[in-house]
């Protein structure tokens, strides 16, 4: 691990190993979010059904589900870099794999059906691979950067997946309304190659053994220390339970389609809108970090929004549905810097994995579980009473979390 790094804002890029994993977050960001665009928009043009929204987010969330917790112990257990490396080349056959199947669809040779049993299959089985791979890159920074650098890091690397939200979606809409989708989904496949080829870049190294060698026994350790751990505990609840009813991201297809009638430009842009939002907030952040009563700002940031979510819902104006997006967006990078920062600093490292593996569950949860209970709500209510109840239950469990934590209010960094 690098030593003589400077102490400017770039001093953590002076870390070789650390520019090629973010290289890879690179890659694998803007992969993942034009493909989740692709699939997204597509299938709802095709089916007209809401539902189909949720479905695609639960076909990716059931195996990482499954496989995170053992993707965290064995990234405590065995070569967390190595496990990296190997799980993530193996999404450059299923990203191909993809590619055919809505090529034969294009061209006629497969049905409707056959193709959503196709895409469904093979999302399954990226969620598979996330479920391994999540642990082990997350937990993996702290031993590529020195200790000084972890809060720069930490602050890169969330300002890059931002930086990556916000111009994906958006080059990803324009793409899809612009040019063939053979040639998109070769865009997509060649960003898995690139960021599978910049993991196998990385120095070899060797990482701490875990105390316990039992699976379940270091899984149940990681539990009880989060359930002891009264602020992570806490925020990771806070994250569930605001996106899970308040997240309206699953309904922006329906929204661009249906109601702001802006099409597959318009919804990329909307895509974008909460990642420009979080990109302005860190650039603040870096400046000014959150060490002062960083559980206030994170309530205040919460509340925000989930009333944010109740005026996305009501407003018929292309150009305030954007602006609310952005503020979503910006409220919700505060919880993520003050999140990431405990998850980095407080636990053990011989814990790290385990730990990730945990807080991605809450996150993907929060995300998966959201969409597809924002989409069912939908497929009941239709889709502006939904995202009413779901930002206002969202506001219900900040305000349980302000009673609950009271004596958190003055905890700094």
């Amino acid at each position: 691990m690098s030593t003589d790094c400077s102490h400017s804002a770039f001093a953590v890029f002076h870390c070789r190993d650390f520019s090629f994993l973010t290289i890879n977050q690179a890659c694998l960001t803007f992969a993942v979010l034009i493909q989740e665009i692709v699939i997204a928009f597509q299938l709802y043009q095709i089916t007209k059904n809401p539902l189909m929204l949720g479905l695609v987010g639960l076909m990716d969330f059931i195996p990482f589900l499954v496989l995170s917790l053992w993707g965290g112990y064995i990234a405590d257990r065995f070569n967390r870099q190595r496990i990296l490396q190997l799980s993530f080349s193996l999404a450059i056959p299923l990203s191909i794999a993809l590619w055919i199947c809505f090529d034969l669809f294009e061209h006629d040779h497969i049905n409707a059906n056959i193709l959503l049993i196709s895409t469904f299959g093979i999302l399954f089985l990226f969620g598979c691979i996330r479920g391994i791979y999540s642990p082990c890159f997350n937990s993996l920074r702290p031993f590529i950067v020195p200790e000084h650098l972890y809060a720069r890091a930490a602050t890169w690397t969330s300002m890059c997946w931002q930086v990556c939200g916000i111009l994906a979606p958006v080059i990803g809409g324009l793409m899809l309304a612009h040019l063939r989708l053979s040639v998109v989904f070769s865009v997509i496949t060649s960003l898995f190659l690139i960021g599978s080829l910049a993991l196998w870049a990385l120095t070899s190294r060797t990482f701490p053994e875990m105390q316990s060698e039992s699976a379940l026994l270091s899984i149940k350790e990681a539990f009880l220390y989060i359930r002891k751990t009264k602020i992570i505990f806490w925020a990771m609840f806070l994250d569930l339970s605001s996106v899970f009813f308040g997240g309206v991201i699953a309904l922006l297809p329906i929204f661009a389609s249906d109601i702001l009638h802006v099409g597959a430009t318009g919804f990329g842009i909307l895509r974008s809108a909460p990642a420009f939002g979080a990109l302005l907030t860190m650039l603040i952040l870096v400046r000014y970090p959150p060490k002062y009563q960083p559980w206030k700002i994170m309530l205040l940031s919460l509340t925000g929004f989930s009333l944010c979510a109740l005026l996305f819902a009501v407003t018929r104006y292309y150009f305030l549905s954007v602006m609310f997006l952005i503020i979503i967006g910006s409220c919700d990078s505060v919880n993520i810097i003050i999140r990431q920062t405990l998850l980095q600093l407080i636990p053990p490292r011989d814990m790290l994995g385990r730990i990730a593996a945990i807080n991605g569950i809450f996150v993907t949860s929060s995300n998966e579980l959201g969409a597809l209970h924002s989409t069912l709500m939908t497929r009941f209510l239709t889709v502006v009473p939904a995202v009413l109840i779901g930002g206002s239950l969202s506001l219900a469990c900040v305000v349980l979390a302000k009673f609950k934590t009271k004596d958190l209010m003055r905890f700094h960094f």
